[in-house]
């Protein structure tokens, strides 16, 4: 169940920063949002859009509730952050899925100045403060640099995104950000025994004095991703 959990969210990452850096892109060069977006009213990609959000936000909480025990690894504040922002991707989830299908029975979006706004708008700023949080949190561990560094990120990344709009440039969105986000959460899920082994052998093939280097070329024939320690635990997955 862990492993479909993890694969639902690498494909929910994909599909959702997929859409968002498309409407980023389309706008910058446009000057107008996707078909994806509220913006051209209730349509199928909109409809898709939404599903896609909405499922994608639900595998999000999945993997922090199936690896729970990985994350939190006897730390107070690792299980609190973690537990907040299932409770954020929830909400996200419930509100996207809520509004696609009353968009699809009704023709008709939710008020996105009312409540459903308001709440989402909140939650999706928490999501980004939650996973920068357990960035932070989870770097002194060897185990979880992957998903650290990648929600890290996030901070340079919206400051770089926020210098972006005020210098008037049409390119600032918060897909970037969102797209970290996604992708953080989803490594969570990778396979912790592979990622280390992996990037041990890409460290003493590259370095003699961990490993002779005739070794090393062995390892690396056997493998042609070892210079992607990611792919290589993606790759225990399926």
């Amino acid at each position: 169940m862990s492993k479909i959990l993890t694969i639902a969210a690498l494909a929910g990452a994909a599909g959702l920063s997929a859409i968002a850096i498309n409407d980023a892109a389309t706008f910058a060069l446009t000057g107008s949002y996707s078909a994806a977006s509220d913006e051209f009213g209730v349509n199928p990609l909109y409809l898709v859009s939404g599903l896609v959000h909405g499922l994608a936000y639900l595998a999000f909480a999945g993997v922090l509730h199936a690896y729970g025990r990985r994350v939190d690894d006897g730390s107070r504040l690792r299980r609190i952050i973690r537990l907040a922002l299932i409770v954020v991707f929830l909400i996200l989830a419930a509100g996207m899925l809520t509004n696609t299908a009353v968009s699809a029975a009704t023709g008709e979006m939710l008020d996105g100045d009312g409540l459903y706004g308001a709440v989402a708008t909140v939650s999706f700023l928490l999501m980004f403060v939650g996973s920068i949080a357990l960035g932070f949190s989870l770097l002194p561990r060897s185990d979880m640099r992957l998903p650290a560094w990648t929600l890290v990120a996030i901070l340079p990344a919206l400051l770089l995104t926020i210098l972006i709009g005020v210098s008037g440039s049409p390119w600032a969105h918060p897909a970037y950000v969102e797209a970290l986000v996604c992708f953080g959460i989803a490594f969570i899920g990778l396979p912790r025994d592979g990622w280390i082994s992996a990037r041990r052998r890409w460290v003493r093939f590259w370095i003699p004095s961990v490993g002779r280097r005739r070794a090393g070329l062995a390892v690396w024939g056997e493998s042609p991703h070892l210079g992607q320690p990611a792919l290589c635990a993606v790759g225990q997955l399926l």
